[in-house]
């Protein structure tokens, strides 16, 4: 198990080339995370869904998570994140190849905070995923509690 005072990333990536670039680029951020990858839809749904307020697993501060995934789309990953699980406010990036309006268009209307497109470029990739990182979670790595 991750260090539980860690920022949790989960990547939800059934390509293993896209999963390494992830953890290159976390690497490089700078930002010591505890970072999980679940290759599947069906399973994502499953883990995620299985994490309670009360459980010793930790819900994740980030989600990655990719559309076409074996077993459910990402666009069924993202409906669960939302509906069933008891962090719905979790910030997901949808970091996609697909550059179709419509998958856009239902990634926010299933209320997905962002949606990127894949760079075919495996530097381009690792600075977008760096980017996204810096972004949603804190400098120092520390994110605010609700005490």
């Amino acid at each position: 198990m991750g260090d539980p005072s860690l920022p949790r990333v989960v990547a939800v990536e059934d390509n293993p080339a896209d999963v390494r670039l992830v953890t290159e680029a976390i690497d490089h951020a700078g930002i010591e995370l505890d970072l999980r990858v679940i290759n599947n839809g069906r399973r994502a749904i499953d883990r995620l869904t299985s994490i309670d307020a009360g459980a010793p697993l930790k819900h994740p501060d980030l989600i990655l998570l990719d559309l076409n995934l074996p077993g459910k789309s990402g666009f069924e990953v993202l409906e669960s994140i939302r509906n069933q699980t008891t962090f719905p406010d979790v910030p997901v990036v949808v970091v996609s190849s697909s550059m179709d309006c419509d998958d856009i268009a239902q990634v926010y209307e299933r209320s997905g905070n962002a949606y990127v497109t894949k760079p075919a470029d495996p530097d381009d990739y690792i600075e977008m995923i760096g980017a996204i990182v810096d972004f949603w979670i804190p400098p120092d790595g520390q994110l605010p509690t609700n005490d």
